[in-house]
C-alpha cells in the first residue's frame, strides 16, 4: 500500500467514534525515562581485530623448518661469458655422442594408406532386449515390431485343446524373445494382449469370475469353481480353434530401462503407467538411459485392463497410451482384472543358445539339448534404416482391420475370418506358409481371427505372418472366408459350429509386381466363380452375388519385408529389363501396363538406367549391391539385343556416378574419417568383383598400358591436389596389371607441384610389390627413360658454399641407375630436386625442409597440417640428430642470417620438439600404438578367415561353412602373409625388455630436450640482440616455459633452471618490463616446481625464484611480488597434485638465500623477501584450508574474505579475490552479495583512480559509494602515502581504468536488478552517469528495469558451541538466507552438512532460543542453535525508513523474543507471561560481501505481562488498519482478521486480556501508565474493528449477508463488554495538561512513559 501505517492510524471516523460512546480525551504529561537494558556481550572493535581470535589458523613460523640444500655457486661468476661457459660445460657432462643410434626405426606401413578394412555394414545403434515369460509388440506412435506369441498355460489346461492342436513343434514353445530397437524413444511401450478360448457371453461376462472370485475364497467357492472348470473344458473341446479378446496390459520399456540403468527405486505411482515394479540385480552409476548397458531387471505388471469389445483397433490402443503418457492415468475409467505378469528383461550382446531367426532358422550357437527356444522378433523401424539386404528374407504381413455387416439383415454376429494362402483355386492348393502361434504347428495352412461376441462390425488386431515363395505367379492369392460361430450348440444344429457368410480374395501379383498397402474388399455371398483368382474382387462379374451391391466392406492392410521384391517402381522396371536382357523373358515383355517389344528394349533399358537416380533412398540402399553389380556388368560386358551389340556402357557409367554422388551427398548416411560413404566403401571391399570379360577379349590377352601422364596447371591448387592423390591411387591399383617396360614420366618443374609429385610418389611406393617393381631391368634399353628435372640447375646459382655443392653432388644419380631401378631412381631424383629448390644460401637445407614440412602452413586462409604425428616425430628426431652433430659455428652463422620471421618459426619448431619428446610419455604412446596395430591385425584376420560380409554373415547364421575360395580372394590385402613382413612387433616381451625400452626412451627424451636447450643458448648468444633483442628473448623464454609445462627428467630440469637464471642475470630488466605476461608465467611455473617432492627440482626452483627477486629488486620488485602472490593463489586453488609441506620448505630455502646473500645485506631486500614469504605463508594456509570447506559456503566465503582482507595493500589481488567472491555468490544465486562484492571492487578502483587522475566526473574515492552501503568505506583503508600506483607498478590491470570502473558498476547494477533491489541500482547509476556523459556514451545511460517484485532476505541467528568447531566455538553469526526461507530449511541444511563432518551422533541441534550454558554441554559433541531474527529499528530510525527497501537495507541490528515465566516455564497465564527481547548487533551491515556476519554485541530487556499485552493489542490493531485501508482490499484476509478479533469463538482473546488487566485499577502506581496505555490500545482496537466490519459490508457477496450480520452482532457484543473498562479512568493521571518541551524529545530510544511529577511553581 502507498499509505504508511502512521497515516492509517491517524484516520478517524466521527460516526464510529460517536457510536462507541463519548469517551473523554486522555490528556497526559510524559517524561522520558530510560528503560532497563542489559548488555550481555561487549562489542568487538570495528576493525575486526577481535583479540587475536580468527576463523583460520595461519600462524606458522617458517624459521622452524630446515631449508633444502642450496645450489652451489649461485652468484659465483664474474661475467656473462663465464656463466654461459659454465652452463655449457655442465650440459655436456655425461652425454653419450651416439645415443640416437638407439632411436627405434619407423614402423612399416601395414595397410594401404587412405584405405580401411571395412566391417560388414550393420544397422546403426542396434539394441536388444531379452524378455522372458511374456511379450507382445512394441509401440511408439505405430507398431515397431511384429507380434510374438507365447503360452503360459499348464499342461493340464493345454490338454483341453489337444483335439485342435494334434502336433506341437518345438519352435512354438518359446517364451523368450529378442527385440531390436534401432531408434530408442522415451515413448516405447510393450503391449501384452491376452486371449482366451471363445465362449458364450460378452467379454465383461467372461471376465467377471476373474474379477470377483478371490484366491483366498477358494474353499468357499469350490462348487462354483468346479462348474466354471467344466464349462471351460466344454468350450475348449467344441470351440478350441477360436479365440476371443480378453485383456491387455502395457509397460513403458524405456522407463524400465532408465530405472534399471540409474538404479533408482520405482514407486507405486509408476503402476499407473503400466504397473511397473523393478527388481534390479546390479547397479550402475550412469545418469542416462543407455539402452545397451542397462542391468537385468524383473518387471511386475500388476495392472491388467479388461478388453473392451468396441475398442480393439490399434488407433484405440494408441489413444489410450497417449492418455497414460499425458496424465499418468486414463481419462475414462477402465476396469481391471486382478493378477500380475512378470517379465525378465536384459540386454543381449551375443546370440544366445537355441535362438531362432524371425524365419525360424536356427542360429549359431545351436543348442545340443532340446531346450526351449528363443525367437528373434523382426523390427519395423519407426524411421528409415539405410542398410542393404545381407540375408534372404521374403515375408508378408496381413492385418485385417475392420468388417462392416451393420447394414445387412442377418443373424451373423460372432464373426471370424479364415485366412489361407492359395497357389490355385482348388481347396487342396492351400499352402502351409502361415507362421503358427504358440503351442502348435510351426506352419499352418489356415488361421482364424479372434471373435468379438455379438458384434456385426468388429475391429481386428490380428497379425498374420506368411513366408512368401521365392517365385510368385498370377495364381497366388490370399483367400478370406467369413463365418458366423455358434457359441452354444442348438438341438437341431450339426456338429460344425461354423455358418458360412461369404468369401473375398486378394491376388498377390498384379502385373508381375507384389501388391501391398491398404485394401477395401467386397464380399461374395455365393460359391466363388471359376478363375476368380485371375482378377481382383473389384471386378464385378455378372453371375456372382455380392454383399451390399459389390460395396467394399472388408478393410485390411498388407505389408512386405522382402529382399526379393523391391516395392519401388524404378528398381522393379530396371531389374525386369535386365532379366529380359539376360534372356530370362519372352517378348513382347510386359512391364506393368505396357508391352515392350525386343527392338525397343535398348531404349527402355536406357530410360530405366537414367531413372535409377530418381528412386527413393531407402529401397536404393536396400538393393544397392544388386544395382551396382548390374551396372558394372553393363559397363564391362557388351550386350547383344536383337542380334546387335547395344551401347550401354556410357549411360551405365553415368548412372553409377549419379548414384554414388547421391549416396555421398546424403546427410542420412554414415561417412568415415576421410569423408567417404561407408556403404560404398563396404560394397567395394566385401561385395564388388570385376565381371568376367567376354571370351574374345580373353583370347586376345590383357594388354593394359599406361599413357604418358602430364600434370599441368589446374585452376585450383586444392582441386589439383585431390586429383593428384586419386590418380596415384588409381595407378596404385593398376601396378599389379601393368607391363613394367611401358612406363614413362614427364616431370614438371613448377614449384607449386613439387609437393604434389612427392605425395604422388609416396603413394606409389607404398605398394606391396614395391621391391619387385624396383628390381633392375636386364637391359637398360628396355627401361623407361627418366628425365631429370631441371631444378638443380635453376637453384645451383643460389648455393654459394662449396661444402653445400659437395653435399648436393652426393645426391646426383647416374642415368643408368635411374633406368634400371625406375621407382627408386624417380623417388631419389624428386627428393633431390625438391631439396635443392627449397634450400637457401648459407643454411643447412635439411633443417629448412624439416622446418617447413612440420609447421602448419596457411594456404588460402585454411590451416593445413602437412604431416601425421608419427611422421613428424621421426623427422624431428632426424632434425635433432643433425643439430646435435652439426658444426656449432655453422649453426651460429645460420641463425644469424635467418630473417626475423624465420627465426620465430624455428622457435616454434623447437616448441614442437619439446612436446613430441616428453619424458615418460614416448614409451606409453608406442605401447598404445602397438596394441592398436595388433587389434587391427586381429580384426582383419578374423574378418578374412571367418568369411565376414554379406555371404559370410548369412552362412554363419545358418550354420554353414564359408568356402576357402572366399579367403583367397582377398589375399592381396593380407600384407602379413608376404615374405618381407617384419616380425618385430612382439607383445610377449619380458619385464627386462620393457625396462630396457623405458630406459632408452627416457634417455632419448632427455637428450632430445638437451639438444633443444643447446640450440636456444646458441640463438641467445649468436643473434644480434640490438636489432631484435626483445622478440628473441621473449621467444626463447616461451620455449623454456613450455618445456617446464611438459613432463621432463630431473637432469633436463636442472639445466633448464640454469638457463633461466642466466636469462634473468643477462636480461632481467627486459624480461620484467617488456615480457610481463611471460614473467607471470615464469613465476607460476617456478613456484609450481617449488612444491615438487623431488629435492633436486625443488632446490633448483628455489634458487631461480630467489634470483628473480634479487634482480628485480631495483626496478620491478613490486610487480614480481604481485605476480608471485597471484601465482601462489592460482597454484593452490587449481593444482590437484599440490603438496603444502614441500612449498613451505621451499619458502624457508628462499629465506635462507636472502639471509646468506652478503652483497644485499645492506639493502631492504632481505626484509622485503621476509615480508613477502610471510604473506605467502599466510595465504598458503588460508587457501589450503579453503579446500576443507568447499561444501560449507559460509565458511568458504569467510576464508575468501580473510584472504581478500589480507590483500588490503595489494589492490590488484584484492580486486581479484573480490571478483572471485562475486562469482561464488552468483553461482549460489546470492545476487545482492555478489553485487556488493563488485561495489567494493569499484570503490577500490575509484580510490586509486583518484590518485592517478583528477576529473570532476570521477567518484572521489570510496566515500562516494556510502549511499549504496556504509561498508564500502573499508576500501579507503590504504592511502596514497602507503602505495603509489604510478610508481610501484600496481593497479596495472584492465579494471583500474575508467572503462573498468564502469564495467564493474554495470555488473553490480545488473546483479542488484537480479536481486530486485532497484533502489540500489539507482544509486549505482548515480555514479555511472557522470562518467558516461563525460565520454558522450549516451546509449548506456538508461538502465533497464524489469518487473518490480521485491524479495528481501530472511535472517537467522546461528550459534556454534563445542570444541569440535575449533575457531567457531562460542561464535554467533547472523545468516542471510533467500526470501521466504523457513527455520526448518536452514536447520536441515546445517544439520546435514555438519553431520557429515562430525557424524550424526556427535551433532546436537538446540531447539529453543534460551541462553546456552556451557557447563551442561557434552565436550565430545558439537551444538548448533538457530533462531529466527527480525531487523530491529529504534523509533527515530523508523522516521527515515519508510519503504520496504529502506527497512531491509543497511541492517546491523536484529531482534528475537523469548517468552518466559517466573516459574521457569516458557508459557503461562496472561498475568504471568513475560517476554525477553534480545537485540544483536553485527560487525558489518547487511547486505555485505558475505552472507553471514559475526555478532559483536548482544543486549536484552524484559517486558512485563501488561507490556506483552500492549504489544499484542498494538499488533492486532495495525493488522486491522492495514487490511481495512488497502487500495485493493482482500475480503478473505479481512474476514480472517475480523474472525480472530470479534468472532464468537475467539471473543475470549481480546476480552480476556481486557478482563485480566483493565478490570481493576492496579494498586501499584508504577503500573498506572501501562494500564492507561493498554486502555488506549483497546480504544483504538475497537474503533478499527468497527471500520473493518463496515468495510466488509461492502465486500461481501449476496450469500454472505448472514455472515455479516453475525460479525456485526459479535462486534456489538464485544464493544458493550469493553465499554465499562474503557470508560474507567485513573484519576491520578488526569491533571492539567503540561506540554512537553520539544528540546527534550529528541529521541525515543528505549524510552517509556511515566507519570510526570508536579512542577513546583
Amino acid at each position: 500500500p502507498n499509505s504508511s501505517l502512521p497515516s492509517l492510524c491517524s484516520l478517524s471516523h466521527s460516526a464510529l467514534m460517536q457510536e462507541l460512546g463519548d469517551f473523554p480525551d486522555d490528556d497526559l504529561k510524559v517524561e522520558q525515562v530510560e528503560k532497563e537494558c542489559r548488555t550481555v556481550s561487549h562489542s568487538v572493535p570495528e576493525d575486526g581485530n577481535d583479540s587475536g581470535r580468527t576463523l583460520t589458523s595461519s600462524d606458522f613460523n617458517l624459521r622452524c623448518l630446515t631449508p633444502d640444500q642450496r645450489v652451489e655457486g649461485l652468484l659465483a661468476y664474474s661475467s656473462h661469458e663465464e656463466l654461459d661457459r659454465f652452463n655449457q660445460e655442465a650440459r655436456q657432462e655425461y652425454r653419450h655422442p651416439k645415443l640416437f643410434a638407439l632411436y627405434p626405426p619407423a614402423e612399416e606401413v601395414r595397410y594401404r594408406e587412405g584405405w580401411y578394412i571395412w566391417e560388414p555394414c550393420a544397422q546403426r545403434s542396434k539394441y536388444f532386449l531379452a524378455l522372458k515369460s511374456s511379450t507382445f509388440p512394441l509401440f511408439v506412435s505405430l507398431q515397431i515390431s511384429e507380434n510374438f506369441y507365447f503360452d503360459l498355460n499348464s499342461e493340464q489346461l493345454k490338454n483341453f485343446l489337444k483335439p485342435h492342436t494334434p502336433h506341437v513343434d518345438q519352435s512354438s514353445l518359446a517364451r523368450s524373445a529378442i527385440f531390436s530397437i534401432t531408434y530408442p524413444s522415451p515413448d516405447i511401450y510393450l503391449v501384452i494382449k491376452l486371449e482366451k478360448v471363445l465362449q458364450q457371453g460378452e467379454i465383461g461376462d467372461c471376465a467377471d469370475p476373474y474379477m470377483t472370485l478371490r484366491e483366498c475364497d477358494t474353499a468357499k467357492n469350490k462348487d462354483k469353481l468346479e462348474k466354471l472348470r467344466n464349462q471351460a473344458e466344454t468350450f475348449c473341446y467344441r470351440l478350441g480353434r477360436y479365440r476371443m479378446p480378453f485383456a491387455w496390459a502395457t509397460v513403458n520399456i524405456m522407463e524400465v530401462i532408465s530405472t534399471a540403468t540409474i538404479d533408482r527405486d520405482v514407486t507405486d505411482s509408476d503402476s499407473l503407467k503400466g504397473g511397473v515394479n523393478s527388481e534390479r540385480y546390479n547397479t550402475i552409476d550412469d545418469q542416462f538411459c543407455n539402452v545397451s548397458a542397462f542391468k537385468p531387471a524383473t518387471i511386475t505388471i500388476s495392472t491388467i485392463f479388461k478388453q473392451e469389445g468396441d475398442r480393439l483397433s490399434d488407433e484405440d490402443l494408441l489413444k489410450f497410451l497417449s492418455e497414460i503418457k499425458k496424465t499418468s492415468t486414463p481419462q475414462r475409467r477402465v476396469k481391471t482384472i486382478s493378477g500380475s505378469i512378470k517379465l525378465d528383461m536384459s540386454p543381449v550382446h551375443d546370440t544366445p543358445l537355441a535362438c531362432l531367426s524371425t524365419e525360424l532358422i536356427p542360429l549359431i550357437p545351436v543348442a545340443e539339448k532340446n531346450i526351449r527356444p528363443i525367437k528373434e522378433v523382426l523390427e519395423f523401424p519407426s524411421s528409415e534404416v539405410y542398410v542393404p539386404h545381407n540375408i534372404y528374407r521374403n515375408l508378408l504381413y496381413v492385418y485385417p482391420q475392420r468388417l462392416n455387416f451393420v447394414n445387412r439383415l442377418t443373424s451373423a454376429r460372432n464373426i471370424t475370418i479364415k485366412m489361407q494362402f492359395m497357389s490355385g483355386e482348388d481347396p487342396t492348393c492351400s499352402l502351409p506358409v502361415i507362421f503358427g502361434k504358440s503351442s502348435g504347428s510351426e506352419f499352418l495352412q489356415e488361421v482364424y481371427t479372434p471373435v468379438t461376441y455379438h458384434n456385426k462390425s468388429p475391429d481386428f488386431y490380428e497379425e498374420v505372418k506368411l513366408a512368401l515363395p521365392a517365385r510368385l505367379t498370377e495364381r497366388h492369392h490370399l483367400l478370406f472366408t467369413f463365418y458366423h460361430i455358434s457359441c452354444q450348440q442348438k438341438q437341431n444344429q450339426s456338429v460344425s459350429c461354423e455358418t458360412l457368410i461369404g468369401y473375398s480374395w486378394l491376388p498377390l501379383v498384379n502385373n508381375d509386381r507384389l501388391q501391398t498397402g491398404q485394401f477395401c474388399l467386397p464380399i461374395v455371398l455365393e460359391r466363388l466363380p471359376v478363375n476368380y483368382s485371375l482378377h481382383t474382387p473389384e471386378v464385378n462379374t455378372p453371375p456372382v452375388k455380392w454383399m451390399e451391391s459389390h460395396k467394399g466392406i472388408f478393410n485390411l492392410e498388407v505389408q512386405a519385408v522382402s529382399s526379393v521384391h523391391t516395392q519401388d517402381n524404378h528398381l522393379e522396371r530396371f531389374f525386369t529389363l535386365c532379366h529380359a536382357l539376360e534372356g530370362g523373358a519372352m517378348f513382347p515383355l510386359r512391364v506393368r501396363e505396357e508391352k515392350i517389344p525386343e527392338n525397343k528394349l535398348e531404349h527402355e533399358l536406357k530410360l530405366s538406367i537414367i531413372s535409377l537416380s530418381s528412386s527413393s533412398l531407402e529401397p536404393l540402399v536396400l538393393f544397392l549391391h544388386l544395382v551396382l553389380d548390374k551396372l558394372f556388368t553393363l559397363i564391362m560386358q557388351p550386350m547383344v539385343i536383337a542380334g546387335q551389340t547395344a551401347n550401354l556402357a556410357q549411360i551405365a557409367f553415368e548412372s553409377v556416378v549419379s548414384i554414388v554422388n547421391s549416396l555421398h551427398n546424403s546427410q542420412e548416411l554414415i561417412r568415415d574419417q576421410q569423408g567417404r560413404n561407408s556403404l560404398l566403401a563396404t560394397y567395394l571391399y566385401w561385395v564388388f568383383r570385376l565381371p568376367d570379360p567376354p571370351r574374345d577379349i580373353q583370347n586376345a590377352g590383357t594388354d593394359v598400358r599406361f599413357m604418358n601422364i602430364n600434370l599441368l596447371t589446374f585452376c585450383e591448387v586444392e582441386q589439383a591436389e585431390k586429383v593428384n592423390i586419386q590418380l596415384a591411387f588409381f595407378l596404385y591399383d593398376l601396378l599389379s596389371l601393368m607391363d613394367r617396360g611401358l612406363l614413362s614420366a614427364k616431370s614438371v618443374s613448377m614449384p607449386t607441384l613439387i609437393s604434389m609429385r612427392l605425395e604422388f610418389l609416396r603413394i606409389l611406393c607404398s605398394h606391396e610389390h614395391y621391391l619387385n617393381l624396383s628390381l633392375f631391368f636386364c637391359s637398360p634399353a628396355s627401361a623407361p627413360c627418366l628425365t631429370c628435372p631441371s631444378i638443380t640447375s635453376q637453384s645451383s646459382s643460389s648455393c654459394s658454399f662449396q661444402e653445400q655443392q659437395r653435399i648436393l653432388g652426393l645426391f646426383e644419380l647416374s642415368q643408368e641407375f635411374k633406368q634400371q631401378h625406375y621407382l627408386t631412381g624417380l623417388l631419389l631424383t624428386e627428393l633431390s630436386a625438391s631439396r635443392c629448390s627449397l634450400c637457401s644460401a648459407g643454411s643447412p637445407s635439411y633443417c629448412i625442409i624439416l622446418h617447413f614440412s612440420l609447421l602448419p602452413s596457411s594456404q588460402q586462409g585454411k590451416s593445413v597440417a602437412t604431416l601425421a604425428a608419427d611422421t613428424s616425430r621421426h623427422l624431428l628426431a632426424c632434425f635433432l640428430w643433425v643439430m646435435k652433430n652439426a658444426d656449432r659455428s655453422l649453426i651460429q652463422r645460420w641463425t644469424v642470417d635467418l630473417p626475423h620471421s624465420q627465426l620465430n618459426k624455428l622457435l616454434e619448431l623447437l616448441t614442437i620438439c619439446v612436446s613430441c619428446f616428453e619424458y615418460g610419455v614416448s614409451l606409453l604412446i608406442q605401447q598404445l600404438a602397438l596394441q592398436k596395430s595388433q587389434q587391427a591385425k586381429l580384426q582383419l584376420e578374423g574378418a578374412l578367415l571367418r568369411g565376414m560380409g554379406a555371404r559370410g554373415e548369412m552362412m554363419k547364421r545358418v550354420g554353414g561353412v564359408v568356402s576357402p575360395l572366399f579367403e583367397l580372394e582377398n589375399l592381396r590385402w593380407r600384407k602379413d602373409l608376404t615374405q618381407w613382413r617384419q616380425t618385430n612387433d612382439r607383445q610377449d616381451k619380458t619385464k627386462a625388455e620393457l625396462d630396457q625400452e623405458a630406459l632408452i626412451s627416457g634417455n632419448l627424451a632427455t637428450e632430445s630436450n638437451l639438444i633443444v636447450l643447446d640450440l636456444l643458448e646458441t640463438i641467445v648468444q649468436a643473434v644480434p640482440l640490438a636489432e631484435c633483442k626483445d622478440s628473441v628473448v621473449g621467444g626463447v623464454l616461451k620455449v623454456l616455459l613450455h618445456s617446464l609445462t611438459c613432463n621432463q627428467s630431473t637432469t633436463f630440469l636442472s639445466h633448464t633452471f640454469s638457463t633461466l637464471r642466466a636469462l634473468v642475470v643477462k636480461f632481467g630488466d627486459l624480461m620484467f618490463e617488456e615480457e610481463a605476461e611471460q614473467c607471470a608465467d615464469l613465476c607460476q611455473k617456478v613456484l609450481q616446481y617449488c612444491s615438487s617432492p623431488v629435492d633436486e627440482n625443488r632446490s633448483q626452483a628455489c634458487a631461480t625464484l630467489y634470483l628473480i627477486m634479487r634482480y628485480s629488486y631495483s626496478n620491478n620488485f613490486s610487480r614480481v611480488k604481485m605476480q608471485v602472490t597471484m601465482s601462489l593463489a592460482s597454484l593452490v586453488g587449481k593444482s590437484s597434485d599440490f603438496q603444502e609441506e614441500y612449498l613451505r620448505r621451499s619458502l624457508r630455502t628462499i629465506l635462507a638465500y636472502a639471509e646468506e646473500d652478503s652483497e644485499m645485506q645492506n639493502t631492504q631486500l632481505p626484509s622485503q623477501v621476509d615480508e613477502l614469504l610471510r604473506n605467502l605463508n599466510s595465504i598458503l594456509s588460508d587457501t589450503v584450508k579453503m579446500r576443507e570447506f568447499q561444501e560449507d559456503p559460509e565458511m568458504l566465503m569467510d576464508l575468501m574474505y580473510r584472504i581478500a582482507k589480507g590483500y588490503q595493500t595489494s589492490p590488484d589481488l584484492r580486486l581479484t579475490w573480490l571478483q572471485n567472491m562475486a562469482e561464488k555468490h552468483n553461482n549460489r544465486k546470492c545476487y545482492t552479495e555478489s553485487a556488493m562484492c563488485l561495489v567494493h571492487a569499484a570503490a577500490l578502483v575509484a580510490e586509486y583512480l583518484s590518485m592517478l587522475e583528477d576529473h570532476k566526473y570521477l567518484p572521489v574515492g570510496s566515500v562516494t559509494f556510502q549511499n549504496i552501503s556504509t561498508n564500502v568505506l573499508e576500501e579507503s583503508a590504504v592511502s596514497d602515502d602507503i602505495l603509489s600506483p604510478d610508481e610501484d607498478g600496481v593497479c596495472s590491470g584492465r579494471y583500474f581504468t575508467e572503462s573498468g570502473l564502469v564495467g564493474l558498476l554495470e555488473q553490480a547494477a545488473e546483479l542488484f536488478s537480479n536481486g530486485c533491489l532497484f533502489e540500489a541500482v539507482n544509486e549505482v547509476y548515480k555514479i555511472i552517469l557522470p562518467i558516461l556523459e563525460a565520454h558522450r556514451d549516451f546509449r548506456n545511460c538508461h538502465p533497464l528495469m524489469t518487473n518490480y517484485i521485491e524479495m528481501f532476505g530472511t535472517y537467522f541467528r546461528v550459534g556454534f558451541y563445542g570444541a569440535k568447531f575449533g575457531d567457531l566455538d562460542e561464535w554467533e553469526f547472523i545468516y542471510k538466507e533467500p526470501g521466504i526461507t523457513h527455520l526448518p530449511e536452514i536447520s536441515h541444511r546445517l544439520e546435514n552438512f555438519y553431520s557429515q563432518c562430525f557424524g550424526e551422533d556427535a551433532l546436537v541441534m538446540i531447539k529453543d532460543s534460551t541462553p546456552v550454558d556451557r557447563k551442561q554441554l557434552n565436550p565430545s559433541k558439537a551444538y548448533i542453535q538457530i533462531t529466527y531474527v527480525e531487523p530491529f529499528f529504534d523509533d527515530y530510525e523508523m522516521k527515515d525508513r519508510l519503504t520496504n527497501f529502506e527497512k531491509n537495507f543497511n541492517l546491523r541490528r536484529f531482534m528475537y523474543t523469548t517468552p518466559f515465566t517466573k516459574s521457569g516455564r516458557p508459557r503461562g497465564e496472561l498475568n504471568e507471561q513475560y517476554k525477553r527481547k534480545t537485540i544483536l548487533t553485527t560487525m558489518h551491515a547487511f547486505p555485505y560481501i558475505k552472507t553471514r556476519i559475526n555478532v559483536i554485541q548482544k543486549e536484552e530487556f524484559d517486558l512485563t505481562p501488561i507490556e506483552v499485552a500492549i504489544e499484542d493489542m498494538q499488533k492486532k490493531t495495525r493488522e486491522l488498519a492495514v487490511a481495512t485501508h488497502r487500495e485493493q482490499p482482500d475480503a478473505k484476509m479481512l474476514q480472517m482478521l475480523l474472525q480472530g478479533s470479534v468472532g464468537a469463538t475467539v471473543n475470549q482473546g481480546p476480552l480476556e486480556v481486557a478482563q485480566v488487566f483493565l478490570n481493576e485499577i492496579p494498586a501499584d502506581p508504577k503500573l498506572f501508565r501501562h494500564h492507561n496505555k493498554l486502555r488506549l490500545c483497546f480504544k483504538e482496537f475497537i474503533m478499527r474493528c468497527g471500520e473493518a466490519v463496515e468495510k466488509n459490508k461492502h465486500l461481501i457477496t449476496f450469500d454472505q449477508k448472514e455472515y455479516q450480520q453475525e460479525l456485526k452482532k459479535n462486534y456489538n457484543r464485544l464493544r458493550e463488554n469493553l465499554r465499562p473498562m474503557l470508560e474507567r479512568k485513573i484519576p491520578e493521571l488526569y491533571k492539567p495538561i503540561i506540554r512537553p518541551r520539544l528540546e527534550n524529545r529528541d529521541s525515543f530510544k528505549r524510552l517509556s512513559f511515566r507519570k510526570a511529577q508536579e512542577e513546583n511553581s
